[in-house]
């Protein structure tokens, strides 16, 4: 026997209060993650736009008009919600397009209040592509595990959209006589609700546990404050190199920043941390994808580069890495000039463990800043070193 739909409005009302009370313990429990607010606003939204279904005796078709109100704000909301959680930006632009969105579907919806054939080409039509952009974003730039927890949600937004096709076919064709008649496709669109409620709320909450869980094996390995990967990386990674069959050769150049102290000293540790954040960004980006960097304690940093340990190699590979660094950077307080001295050590020549390796190098980084006096200097308004 099938439910009409005030019954499976009345079940997809409870199922969303339930969502909307893991959406926002999930959001208390991680308030500095961006997004999930509009997920727990969205599910409370959604849950009250069932309620109007209850006073259809006395309100008529305002009830599906409210309803229809609630079933857009909710995916809207859903989908700020997606594109803030996988840092997304031009917020206001969004917002701007959402309110247009809005204020021109609800006028539509409350002109065809008493005609769901055209309300439902009208509404349907919005609401598909609402639920398909949700999908794209969520499975955008994602791959591996993060991936594959996007797809359950995606395909819970996917059958959605698909279910608001189906019933904008549906009107297309005038199958729909009034507001809340007993037609097949009412209580299936109804029981595909109540699928998606479980699926999207179920899937980014994992979404949402898993970035928390890459953060904590994150900051066991990386580097707080320049997001390098720090000693404990280092030594594991060292490990698999010294393990592999091929013994590939390699360099690890110890660099450390000239006049750091001295930075400190005059402008205070903030500006000493900005200083190497912007060192930490070069050798970022002069790493990318080639090679490895790290940042093994206060102003030392080590560079791993998989390449021939000749001579004339390395002094280029060094030359390349001094030009990186030592260039004008903007902080906070004015411009940094940074200035690096660099050792080496090339594996095996040099070393066969993490600590002879470290130590040769380190030594002839100490004998380049001995003669190698010319500090990093900061330009401001007030100082200059």
């Amino acid at each position: 026997m099938m439910l009409d739909p005030i019954t499976l409005g009345v079940i997809v009302f409870i199922l969303a209060v339930i969502s909307a009370i893991v959406m926002t313990i999930t959001w208390k429990m991680n308030v500095k993650e961006r997004g999930l607010n509009m997920w727990a606003w969205a599910a409370i939204i959604g849950g009250l736009g069932f309620l109007p279904l209850l006073f259809v005796p006395y309100i008529g078709s305002y009830a599906a008009v409210l309803n229809n109100i609630s079933t857009l704000i909710t995916p809207i909301f859903i989908l700020e919600g997606i594109m803030r959680f996988k840092g997304y930006q031009k917020e206001r632009l969004r917002a701007t397009i959402y309110v247009y969105v809005i204020s021109i579907v609800i006028f539509l919806v409350i002109l065809f209040r008493d005609a769901p054939n055209e309300r439902f080409l009208i509404f349907d039509s919005v609401v598909t592509v609402i639920f398909l952009l949700s999908a794209y974003f969520l499975l955008k730039n994602s791959a591996g595990t993060e991936r594959n927890i996007y797809i359950m949600s995606a395909a819970a937004f996917i059958l959605m959209a698909m279910a608001f096709a189906g019933r904008w076919v549906l009107a297309l064709n005038g199958a729909f006589e009034a507001n809340f008649a007993a037609h097949p496709y009412t209580s299936f669109l109804f029981l595909i609700v109540i699928i998606w409620t479980v699926g999207w709320t179920y899937g980014l909450s994992i979404a949402v546990n898993f970035r928390n869980h890459n953060r904590i094996m994150k900051l066991a390995t990386h580097d707080y404050l320049t997001g390098l990967p720090n000693r404990k990386y280092l030594n594991d990674y060292m490990e698999q190199l010294f393990q592999e069959e091929t013994k590939e050769p390699f360099v690890l150049f110890s660099l450390d920043l000239n006049g750091f102290k001295q930075i400190n000293d005059t402008f205070g540790h903030k500006t000493g941390d900005d200083v190497l954040i912007k060192l930490a960004d070069a050798l970022r980006d002069f790493t990318w994808q080639r090679y490895t960097a790290v940042r093994l304690g206060g102003d030392e940093f080590v560079v791993i580069v998989r390449q021939p340990t000749d001579q004339q190699a390395i002094f280029k590979k060094k030359q390349e890495l001094r030009q990186a660094v030592e260039c004008d950077q903007s902080i906070d307080i004015g411009v940094i000039n940074l200035k690096i001295s660099i050792g080496h050590a090339a594996y095996p020549s040099d070393g066969q463990t993490i600590d002879e390796l470290l130590s040769k190098a380190d030594a002839r980084m100490y004998q380049e800043k001995s003669v190698r006096t010319q500090g990093s200097q900061i330009h401001s308004q007030s100082y200059q070193i």
